[in-house]
């Protein structure tokens, strides 16, 4: 895993959503609206598509995603 010493912005092309299982009554986790998000590091996971996942934070929650549903504004990415 790499945690970046300076924080980057990005843009999330889709609008993210998870919900608990039906047992629990199928509350919602998260939802991440498209749009920035701000990007605290990344680490190699076979499960992500392209085999690189990123951290975002939206201001209430953090999750991976895989680094492709990422528009990096910031330069190096």
């Amino acid at each position: 895993m790499k945690l970046y010493k300076k924080p980057l912005k990005a843009f999330l092309t889709n609008d993210l959503h998870a919900f608990e299982s039906a047992e629990n009554d199928k509350h919602l986790i998260y939802h991440f609206k498209k749009g920035y998000v701000t990007v605290l590091g990344e680490f190699d996971g076979e499960t992500y598509e392209g085999g690189t996942a990123c951290i975002i934070f939206n201001g209430n929650d953090v999750i991976a995603v895989a680094k492709g549903l990422l528009r990096f504004m910031d330069s190096g990415k």
